[in-house]
């Protein structure tokens, strides 16, 4: 896997990991969740129109202004800001059309911008990924009369994996081999949460992540606190890779193999980066899509207020 993506665990996080631990050994049950007022101080009609007229005064045509990183980009990674945090996907899928259509009138503003939507949005490495904004960005694309059929066919795969496994839905199910060569499904792992984390052996940043969930007291306790199961997967298919890699896990998770490979070669999950973690409840619902350490554990904190 040529990406990877890895944050370690700041100090910062190990006293925020603290504080839920105490937080959560004090009051026994996680506290009943009260209605708070939005965090939001625009209403949501003066955000849409920001979004909408963000781009009203930015010159499409000056093919300078658009590649400078301190103009065009910086433009962009401002306006990206307002979108990933819009969460209605119409009014996503509106600005991101009204921009593309105002880049459209130059083709080489609106080639520039699709490979920084790409790069922010997509990147495995980029600290901004979204698949949700991405996904109205694929959805202008594979429609839009700017791009050949060919072009356009291009970006579908894209569209359907950044589609998969959303938030909410239930996580696609699958089957993997245990150390003691048995079989189980995703979809038979009983559990109140579970971290799902695909990894590659080869992978120095997926190591680092599973010592930090196998070393670290902290991290252990959490995890054992809030009954979260960490399942293990390697996808790649080594059978001799992954036998010889079991030193490095946890006896107390659960250890699997894709053995026939169907999780790349269906494209069952999205693992543009390694590792990639979601964060599934008891129904195998996702909770947390492609994600971070920190997310999960922020999950949580939030969940606890």
């Amino acid at each position: 896997m040529n990406n990877f993506k890895m944050k370690n665990v700041s100090t910062a996080l190990f006293l925020a990991i603290s504080a839920l631990l105490l937080s959560w050994s004090c009051t026994g049950t996680k506290k009943e969740n009260k209605e708070s007022p939005p965090q939001n101080t625009l209403s949501s009609s003066v955000s849409d129109s920001a979004l909408f007229h963000f781009w009203d005064q930015f010159d499409m045509q000056d093919t300078a202004l658009v590649k400078n990183p301190e103009k065009g980009e910086q433009q962009l990674a401002d306006f990206l800001g307002l979108l990933t945090k819009t969460p209605d996907s119409a009014t996503r899928d509106k600005a991101a059309a009204i921009m593309l259509d105002k880049a459209k009138v130059n083709r080489t503003s609106f080639d520039y911008f699709i490979k920084q939507y790409e790069h922010y949005l997509y990147d495995g490495n980029s600290p901004m990924r979204n698949d949700i904004a991405y996904e109205s960005v694929l959805r202008y694309l594979i429609n839009t009369a700017v791009l050949t059929d060919l072009e356009k066919e291009g970006y579908r795969p894209t569209y359907k994996l950044v589609r998969q496994n959303r938030v909410n839905q239930t996580a696609t199910d699958f089957s993997f081999e245990l150390p003691n060569g048995q079989k189980q499904k995703l979809s038979e792992t009983d559990a109140k949460f579970m971290l799902l984390m695909f990894y590659d052996p080869d992978c120095s940043h997926c190591k680092e992540t599973i010592h930090q969930l196998r070393d670290n007291p902290q991290l252990v306790q959490l995890f054992t606190q809030l009954q979260i199961q960490i399942v293990a997967i390697d996808p790649w298919g080594d059978r001799s890779k992954w036998k010889q890699y079991q030193s490095e896990l946890s006896y107390q998770w659960i250890n699997g193999l894709d053995t026939d490979r169907q999780i790349l070669s269906a494209n069952l999950y999205d693992l543009k980066a390694s590792p990639t973690i979601y964060l599934l409840d008891e129904h195998k619902k996702v909770l947390l899509k492609d994600t971070y350490l920190e997310n999960v554990i922020q999950y949580f904190a939030n969940a606890h207020k």
